[in-house]
């Protein structure tokens, strides 16, 4: 059974409107705009973001076309884990840390706060190097070398990393991490899982 407000208008197709609306915009896309890629008029997306309207179901297949987006991922995508995408350079700077005198991350944000996925930027000072006695971490995690050239040494075994270059530790494994270049930092990108 829908329901209604005082004014009449169904609550059902507000909360529909609603969340058609915030998908559209979360999408960069005016209603005009989404109206000529779904092929409908401009006046029926404006009507049932107002809830105004509800459309039958192949209408709402035609509109999500244009995004795209199924059916099922417009019902069942959580509106509230949709926020800003693009991180911008200053804003990643200015939370960088500190691990030590030479070496410091910086986290990349990442869509769903309860994943246990966590995304960092580390630079490595020239000729920085994380000591001679090993690192541990707690979490596994992987490295991908974006500038400069790193030295890993894994238990005994040493690697000399470059551009493009990548590496996985387990959780606890011993590693120590040196900046071979003596002018430019070492950057790389890891994962921890």
């Amino acid at each position: 059974m829908a329901r209604h407000d005082d004014s009449g208008v169904n609550q059902d197709s507000l909360d529909f409107g609603a969340r058609l609306k915030y998908i559209r915009e979360y999408n960069g896309l005016s209603q005009r705009e989404l109206a000529k890629r779904a092929g409908v008029p401009h006046s029926s997306i404006s009507m049932i973001e107002q809830g105004l309207n509800s459309p039958s179901v192949n209408s709402l297949a035609r509109i999500l076309g244009g995004i795209p987006m199924s059916i099922a991922h417009f019902f069942s995508c959580d509106t509230s884990q949709l926020k800003e995408q693009i991180f911008r350079l200053a804003e990643l700077e200015a939370h960088q840390r500190k691990l030590s005198d030479s070496v410091r991350a910086q986290s990349i944000p990442i869509q769903n706060p309860s994943s246990i996925t966590r995304f960092e930027k580390v630079f490595y000072s020239a000729g920085s190097d994380t000591g001679e006695v090993p690192q541990y971490s707690a979490q596994a995690f992987s490295g991908l070398i974006v500038t400069g050239s790193i030295e890993l040494t894994l238990n005994s075994e040493v690697s000399s990393l470059v551009v493009g270059d990548a590496f996985s530790l387990g959780a606890m494994q011993a590693y120590r991490l040196r900046n071979l270049s003596a002018t430019e930092d070492c950057l790389i990108v890891t994962c921890f899982n």
